[in-house]
Protein backbone atom coordinates (compact mmCIF):
# COMPACT_ATOMS: atom_id res chain seq x y z
CA UNK A 1 0.00 0.00 0.00
CA UNK A 2 2.88 2.37 0.80
CA UNK A 3 4.41 1.96 -2.66
CA UNK A 4 1.02 2.59 -4.26
CA UNK A 5 0.67 5.95 -2.47
CA UNK A 6 4.22 7.01 -3.34
CA UNK A 7 4.03 6.04 -7.02
CA UNK A 8 0.52 7.42 -7.29
CA UNK A 9 1.82 10.79 -6.07
CA UNK A 10 4.71 10.59 -8.55
CA UNK A 11 2.30 9.93 -11.43
CA UNK A 12 -0.06 12.67 -10.29
CA UNK A 13 2.77 15.20 -10.02
CA UNK A 14 4.15 14.25 -13.43
CA UNK A 15 0.67 14.37 -15.00
CA UNK A 16 0.10 17.91 -13.70
CA UNK A 17 3.58 18.97 -14.76
CA UNK A 18 3.26 17.59 -18.29
CA UNK A 19 -0.28 18.92 -18.74
CA UNK A 20 0.76 22.35 -17.49
CA UNK A 21 3.77 22.59 -19.78
CA UNK A 22 1.63 21.40 -22.72
CA UNK A 23 -1.03 24.04 -21.98
CA UNK A 24 1.56 26.79 -21.77
CA UNK A 25 3.14 25.66 -25.04
CA UNK A 26 -0.14 25.32 -26.90
CA UNK A 27 -1.40 28.65 -25.58
CA UNK A 28 1.83 30.37 -26.63
CA UNK A 29 1.72 28.75 -30.08
CA UNK A 30 -1.93 29.66 -30.65
CA UNK A 31 -1.33 33.21 -29.47
CA UNK A 32 1.48 33.54 -31.99
CA UNK A 33 -0.78 32.28 -34.77
CA UNK A 34 -3.54 34.73 -33.86
CA UNK A 35 -1.14 37.68 -33.73
CA UNK A 36 0.33 36.55 -37.05
CA UNK A 37 -3.13 36.40 -38.60
CA UNK A 38 -3.92 39.89 -37.35
CA UNK A 39 -0.62 41.24 -38.70
CA UNK A 40 -1.25 39.53 -42.07
CA UNK A 41 -4.40 41.63 -42.45
CA UNK A 42 -2.23 44.78 -42.27
CA UNK A 43 -4.81 46.74 -40.29
CA UNK A 44 -2.87 50.01 -40.13
CA UNK A 45 -5.41 52.41 -38.63
CA UNK A 46 -5.58 55.53 -36.49
CA UNK A 47 -5.16 54.40 -32.87
CA UNK A 48 -8.65 53.19 -31.91
CA UNK A 49 -8.02 53.78 -28.19
CA UNK A 50 -7.49 57.47 -28.95
CA UNK A 51 -10.41 57.64 -31.40
CA UNK A 52 -12.77 56.29 -28.75
CA UNK A 53 -12.04 59.34 -26.60
CA UNK A 54 -13.65 61.59 -29.22
CA UNK A 55 -17.35 61.94 -29.89
CA UNK A 56 -18.34 59.77 -32.82
CA UNK A 57 -14.86 58.18 -32.70
CA UNK A 58 -13.60 60.97 -34.98
CA UNK A 59 -10.90 63.45 -33.96
CA UNK A 60 -11.62 67.17 -34.17
CA UNK A 61 -10.49 69.06 -37.27
CA UNK A 62 -6.71 69.44 -37.33
CA UNK A 63 -6.01 66.73 -34.73
CA UNK A 64 -3.82 63.98 -36.11
CA UNK A 65 -4.13 60.58 -34.44
CA UNK A 66 -1.06 58.32 -34.58
CA UNK A 67 -1.49 55.13 -36.58
CA UNK A 68 -1.08 51.62 -35.17
CA UNK A 69 -1.12 48.15 -36.63
CA UNK A 70 -3.77 46.05 -34.91
CA UNK A 71 -1.95 43.16 -33.20
CA UNK A 72 -3.25 43.00 -29.63
CA UNK A 73 -6.50 41.90 -28.03
CA UNK A 74 -7.34 45.40 -26.78
CA UNK A 75 -6.57 47.04 -30.12
CA UNK A 76 -8.81 44.52 -31.90
CA UNK A 77 -11.63 45.17 -29.44
CA UNK A 78 -11.27 48.95 -29.69
CA UNK A 79 -11.16 48.85 -33.50
CA UNK A 80 -14.39 46.82 -33.55
CA UNK A 81 -16.02 49.48 -31.36
CA UNK A 82 -14.80 52.27 -33.68
CA UNK A 83 -16.18 50.42 -36.72
CA UNK A 84 -19.56 50.02 -34.98
CA UNK A 85 -19.73 53.71 -34.06
CA UNK A 86 -18.87 54.76 -37.64
CA UNK A 87 -21.34 52.28 -39.11
CA UNK A 88 -24.21 53.46 -36.93
CA UNK A 89 -23.34 57.05 -37.85
CA UNK A 90 -23.55 56.08 -41.55
CA UNK A 91 -26.90 54.30 -41.14
CA UNK A 92 -28.49 57.04 -39.06
CA UNK A 93 -28.29 54.87 -35.96
CA UNK A 94 -30.27 52.04 -37.56
CA UNK A 95 -29.22 48.42 -37.17
CA UNK A 96 -29.63 45.85 -39.94
CA UNK A 97 -33.02 44.66 -38.71
CA UNK A 98 -34.32 48.23 -38.45
CA UNK A 99 -33.51 49.08 -42.09
CA UNK A 100 -35.88 48.48 -44.96
CA UNK A 101 -35.10 45.62 -47.32
CA UNK A 102 -34.09 47.99 -50.12
CA UNK A 103 -31.99 50.26 -47.91
CA UNK A 104 -28.47 50.54 -49.42
CA UNK A 105 -27.11 50.85 -45.87
CA UNK A 106 -27.80 47.15 -45.28
CA UNK A 107 -24.78 46.09 -47.35
CA UNK A 108 -22.52 48.49 -45.45
CA UNK A 109 -23.94 47.17 -42.19
CA UNK A 110 -23.28 43.51 -43.09
CA UNK A 111 -19.70 44.32 -44.17
CA UNK A 112 -19.20 46.23 -40.94
CA UNK A 113 -20.65 43.40 -38.89
CA UNK A 114 -18.28 40.93 -40.54
CA UNK A 115 -15.27 43.10 -39.67
CA UNK A 116 -16.49 43.66 -36.12
CA UNK A 117 -17.06 39.94 -35.53
CA UNK A 118 -13.62 39.05 -36.88
CA UNK A 119 -12.00 41.57 -34.56
CA UNK A 120 -14.06 40.41 -31.59
CA UNK A 121 -13.05 36.80 -32.30
CA UNK A 122 -9.41 37.84 -32.39
CA UNK A 123 -9.90 39.65 -29.07
CA UNK A 124 -11.57 36.64 -27.44
CA UNK A 125 -9.00 34.23 -28.88
CA UNK A 126 -6.06 36.26 -27.62
CA UNK A 127 -7.58 36.61 -24.15
CA UNK A 128 -8.41 32.90 -24.07
CA UNK A 129 -4.79 31.98 -24.81
CA UNK A 130 -3.74 33.98 -21.75
CA UNK A 131 -6.25 32.06 -19.65
CA UNK A 132 -5.01 28.71 -20.98
CA UNK A 133 -1.39 29.66 -20.28
CA UNK A 134 -2.37 30.81 -16.78
CA UNK A 135 -4.11 27.53 -16.02
CA UNK A 136 -1.09 25.72 -17.46
CA UNK A 137 1.18 27.67 -15.15
CA UNK A 138 -1.03 26.67 -12.21
CA UNK A 139 -0.92 23.00 -13.25
CA UNK A 140 2.86 23.18 -13.62
CA UNK A 141 3.16 24.68 -10.15
CA UNK A 142 0.85 22.06 -8.70
CA UNK A 143 2.83 19.25 -10.33
CA UNK A 144 6.10 20.66 -9.02
CA UNK A 145 4.61 21.08 -5.55
CA UNK A 146 3.49 17.44 -5.48
CA UNK A 147 6.91 16.24 -6.63
CA UNK A 148 9.08 18.60 -4.56
CA UNK A 149 6.99 18.90 -1.39
CA UNK A 150 4.56 16.00 -1.44
CA UNK A 151 6.95 13.13 -2.07
CA UNK A 152 9.28 13.98 0.84
CA UNK A 153 6.23 14.23 3.11
CA UNK A 154 5.03 10.81 1.98
CA UNK A 155 8.50 9.40 2.69
CA UNK A 156 8.51 10.93 6.19
CA UNK A 157 5.08 9.48 6.97
CA UNK A 158 6.25 6.08 5.76
CA UNK A 159 9.35 6.29 7.98
CA UNK A 160 7.29 7.32 10.99
CA UNK A 161 4.89 4.44 10.37
CA UNK A 162 7.82 2.03 10.22
CA UNK A 163 9.31 3.43 13.45
CA UNK A 164 6.10 3.29 15.43
CA UNK A 165 4.63 0.13 14.00
CA UNK A 166 4.61 -3.00 16.08
CA UNK A 167 7.26 -5.59 15.19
Amino acid sequence: MRKFVFWGAVLLGLAFLVAGVAMIGLGWHTRGELVGDLLAEKLDVPDPAILLTYEGARPPEGVEVPRVTIDTAQEAHNQALVIRIHTLASTGGLTYSEMGREDPGRELYITSLTLQNSLHLAHVGLELTLFVMGVGLGFTGLGLAVLVLGLPMIRRVELLEMLYSEP
